[in-house]
């Protein structure tokens, strides 16, 4: 408890100093605590000039009309703060206190002790206040402090030496004070400068580092767009050098099967099967890494024409069907009513439902996979589900969240992979407006819905 009472001491003082700050200048750390100053200041400053006045008439023998006008003048600081809270800016009270010190240190110098009075050590205090406040105007400052200059020379040149209303052995004690709280007030200053050129200095470091860090990034983004330039390249010459021989081993797999099957070789035709899947999975690898840079680089056309659902699952179907039952797996194609057109590209929905009746097969031995459709909703906001439910090995849970991400495996995973096929599948359902979410559980299954809208909206340049 002791130690939070300074704090909260401290936060009521600078509230009750805010209150008299406009908002207007509060939108700034530094304008802020110029004003918190120029307050702080106003407040406590005035005192100083009580103590002088107090000695003095102490020791004036007569209170005469400088002395009047000089308390007058004093008593005029204590108004500043609610003139800075009724001006709302900082300028106008700032050029009077700035005008009003210097005034009442060369008045106060010329009636009370000349060189010798305890006023003159407040001349180099309003110089400070003045640059310090009216930073932006220095001609107007230098102004000012010449005009005081020359008209306290001109009242010496006129009168010929300074009036001593007061003896000057009278005045050194109220001198060591006022050159005591002159030196107070400066030290206030001094250390709010030192304190704004220290952070301003750490500002400056700041920038400094920032623009190196900027620098660097810029140049490894350079590198980076350099690498995948490179890697689009190359991926672009392998994709015939890898697609070319992959297609021949299946055709002419595919042909052999045939001759042996016609032969009744079946041993061979088994073995020759055996090529043919294994050409055509590395096929499906080789697609799905040569077709994620071309989306991940927002370089996929969309062909956004009217498909009939019902006709382009049937041919899915057909395509998957024997894909699927490689693993002793039964397919069903589950539909409750007929599905109509949709407007959507046709060719990215087959790669879809391909890729994920494919990875359903795959994972799925003696079980069963069935390709569920239907609609929902109804105008603009109707939509087509098409899952794909299998009895398969599962997923775990704490795997699911990271499915879709490129490169992604599950640890179960024996046939192998990319795992970019999921990756792949989700943006390309994205890019058609769409997700694809799952549901699953370790050896009971999974089932991956494709929800997409019935209408597309196409867009003229590359999704």
């Amino acid at each position: 408890m002791k130690k939070e009472a300074p704090v909260a001491f401290t936060d009521r003082l600078i509230r009750c100093v805010d209150w008299f700050i406009p908002d207007e200048l509060q939108g700034t750390t530094a304008t802020h605590w110029r004003a918190r100053i120029f307050v702080i200041s106003h407040v406590l400053g005035p005192f100083s000039a009580v103590a002088i006045l107090g000695y003095l008439v102490r020791v004036m023998p007569v209170l005469d009309w400088v002395f009047w006008t000089l308390c007058v003048l004093c008593g005029s600081f204590w108004t500043l703060p609610f003139a800075l809270k009724l001006a709302r800016n900082l300028a106008m009270p700032a050029l009077y206190s700035f005008c009003t010190l210097l005034f009442v240190s060369v008045f106060g110098a010329f009636f009370f002790g000349g060189v010798s009075s305890p006023f003159l050590p407040w001349f180099l205090t309003a110089q400070m206040l003045g640059f310090f406040y009216l930073s932006d105007r220095p001609y107007l400052v230098l102004g000012i402090i010449a005009a005081n200059l020359a008209a306290f020379a001109a009242a010496y040149g006129l009168n010929g030496a300074f009036p001593e209303r007061v003896p000057i052995e009278e005045l050194s004690t109220v001198g060591m004070i006022s050159v005591c709280a002159a030196t107070l007030y400066n030290s206030m200053m001094a250390i709010y400068y030192a304190y704004v050129m220290v952070a301003q200095s750490v500002l400056q470091q700041e920038i400094k580092d920032h623009l190196e860090t900027s620098s660097k990034l810029r140049v490894a983004k350079h590198e980076a767009e350099r690498a995948n330039e490179a890697k689009a390249v190359f991926l672009a010459k392998m994709s015939h050098q890898l697609r070319t021989p992959l297609n021949a081993i299946i055709g002419y797999s595919e042909i052999l099967i045939e001759d042996s099957e016609a032969s009744d070789d079946a041993a061979g035709a088994e073995d020759l099967r055996s090529i043919n899947r294994a050409g055509r999975h590395l096929l499906s690898l080789v697609s799905d890494v040569l077709h994620m840079p071309k989306i991940d680089a927002d370089d996929v056309d969309l062909r956004v024409r009217a498909v009939d659902l019902d006709q382009c699952l049937e041919e899915v179907s057909a395509t998957c069907r024997n894909l699927i039952s490689h693993n002793g797996n039964s397919f069903t194609l589950a539909k409750h009513v007929e599905l109509g057109t949709i407007t959507t590209d046709e060719t990215r929905l087959r790669q879809i439902l391909i890729n994920l009746l494919g990875n359903a097969g795959k994972f799925t031995k003696n079980g069963r996979v069935v390709l569920h459709a239907r609609r929902q909703g109804i105008g603009d906001e109707a939509q087509v589900l098409i899952s794909v439910q299998d009895t398969g090995i599962g997923i775990a849970p704490e795997v699911i969240p990271s499915l879709f991400k490129n490169f992604n495996r599950v640890e179960s995973n024996e046939q192998g992979g990319t795992g970019l096929g999921l990756a792949v599948s989700q943006k390309l359902a994205q890019l058609l407006q769409g997700e694809i979410s799952v549901q699953s559980r370790p050896a009971r299954g999974s089932e991956f819905t494709l929800r997409l809208p019935v209408a597309v909206q196409a867009e003229p340049a590359a999704a």
